[in-house]
């Protein structure tokens, strides 16, 4: 497991990631005592837990913590604070968990055995795309790094064709639900082509040609070619099932019916 701890006093720093190895002393601990030296590390999305204190001067814990989530949307995020006050701002970013200072090793103990996300990463076919919906929408190839997008809409409809389950949509469905418009004509199909051709570069240049099907002026994903927690939760998977709290492409307006759908209540 890879956890980073992140505190701007020099004691309390020291402390923590002694109290994480005497605790878990096989895993991998990182540590940063300015914001600034975490936000240059190049590796952040691997990160599976994160303490954090939240005062931590022009940058706070928080915006920190929002920043991880991007880049890691199921990392186990822990507040570490002596500030009371900073709970519900803290509370409202969904982390694992809340340690008061002065803490005890007991207290990061509890902490780690209750952990929001599994921290065990799904076994999954290497050679297929990993897609990861709940949180963030992000895309990962078979040697575990995000796939590049050269346009931000491609990569939402990219998302959009993955919540669809392997349904077919046609051009207007897309206009209608991702772009929202309303006179569906020439130039959105025109523009809803091109992005489609973006994405397929896209996949290709990460080494996945095989995974959109169009037929018949229709659209769809092959299930079988991309390894996805909706799709594992949805066949009975224990552990994608865990890994549900209610979290779904949550940078998508779109998403909202599936977040308040039945496939997605019934898991939760």
């Amino acid at each position: 497991m890879k956890m980073m701890a992140i505190d701007d006093e020099r004691p309390a720093l020291n402390f923590l990631k002694e109290t994480l190895y005497q605790i878990a002393p096989d895993n991998e601990i990182i540590t940063f005592q300015r914001p600034a030296e975490y936000m240059k590390f190049p590796d952040k999305q691997n990160f599976e837990v994160a303490f954090i204190d939240i005062n931590l001067g022009s940058i706070s814990g928080i915006q920190v913590a929002l920043d991880l989530k991007k880049h890691a949307p199921q990392c186990n995020i822990i507040f570490v604070t002596s500030y009371s006050e900073f709970a519900y701002a803290a509370i409202k970013t969904r982390p694992s968990g809340y340690v008061m200072k002065p803490y005890t090793a007991e207290d990061i103990r509890n902490e780690l055995n209750n952990l929001r996300y599994d921290p065990n990463p799904i076994i999954r076919h290497h050679d297929k795309l990993l897609v990861h919906t709940f949180g963030n929408f992000e895309v990962y190839d078979k040697t575990d790094k995000p796939v590049h997008f050269s346009r931000t809409i491609s990569k939402e409809l990219f998302a959009f064709l993955i919540d669809q389950c392997g349904y077919p949509v046609t051009s207007r469905d897309i206009a209608a639900k991702v772009l929202e418009v309303t006179d569906f004509d020439r130039s959105s199909s025109k523009k809803i082509s091109q992005y489609m051709s973006d994405l397929l570069k896209d996949l290709k240049l990460a080494g996945y040609s095989d995974i959109i099907c169009k037929q018949n002026r229709q659209i769809y994903v092959n299930k079988d070619t991309v390894d996805c927690d909706l799709y594992n939760m949805l066949s009975g998977d224990a552990v994608a099932i865990n890994a549900y709290h209610g979290e779904y492409m949550i940078e998508y307006s779109w998403a909202e019916f599936s977040r308040s759908a039945e496939r997605l209540k019934t898991i939760q």
